[in-house]
């Protein structure tokens, strides 16, 4: 018989630590993390303020784990692209659009993490960690690519970050200014920005 696995079910401990990440978002969402207190979010999540330092040491360190869970939500929007092959720009927008949704509803709280300077060393560990694994499969995606001769002639790795700063730059910067461009132009122009920089071509031109 096949053994049975067990699961340890969530504890109050675990419970009240992610009750502090989910009330931490909607805290940074209205206020900048300079503005934002230990009790306003330790009220948020209906702890006490002593709670708090018992999960965390500081603000900045709330914000690093707040970063680190919903950033796997990246990872998801952009999947398809990643794992197609050429020039793919119906996925590659796609997944486009998904992060700029998630922008324009997270926005503050992500400008402070990856568009900050110095966002404090918690914040900034994880920043790091996450744009080297986001550059990572960018340029995977990329040599493959350029395996089978379809890339612009430039190391993989400085193509891919050049793609994640030009993503996460025009997202922060929509998210400063909403009514900038209209939503699908942005997306389109972004789109073949990234098609343009990795493969010198859009579908329907001469290399498409």
């Amino acid at each position: 018989m096949p053994a049975i696995k067990s699961r340890r079910a969530p504890t109050k401990g675990d419970q009240r630590e992610q009750a502090l990440v989910d009330a931490a978002r909607d805290v940074f969402r209205e206020k900048s993390i300079s503005q934002v207190t230990i009790d306003d979010l330790a009220g948020a999540a209906g702890i006490a303020r002593s709670g708090f330092y018992f999960y965390f040491e500081s603000k900045q360190a709330l914000l690093a784990a707040l970063v680190d869970q919903r950033l796997a939500e990246a990872d998801l929007e952009m999947a398809e692209w990643l794992a197609s092959d050429g020039l793919d720009r119906g996925a590659l927008r796609r997944g486009l659009a998904a992060g700029l949704a998630r922008w324009k509803v997270d926005g503050r709280w992500l400008r402070e993490a990856f568009v900050t300077p110095d966002p404090g060393p918690e914040v900034r560990h994880v920043r790091d960690r996450l744009l080297d694994e986001g550059c990572t499969q960018f340029s995977k995606r990329i040599e493959r690519d350029a395996r089978a001769g379809r890339t612009v002639v430039g190391p993989p790795d400085l193509l891919a970050k050049m793609v994640m700063r030009l993503r996460c730059m025009t997202f922060a910067d929509a998210y400063a200014d909403p009514g900038a461009y209209d939503e699908d132009e942005l997306l389109d122009t972004l789109t073949d920005a990234i098609l343009r920089l990795v493969y010198g071509a859009t579908p329907g031109s001469a290399k498409g």
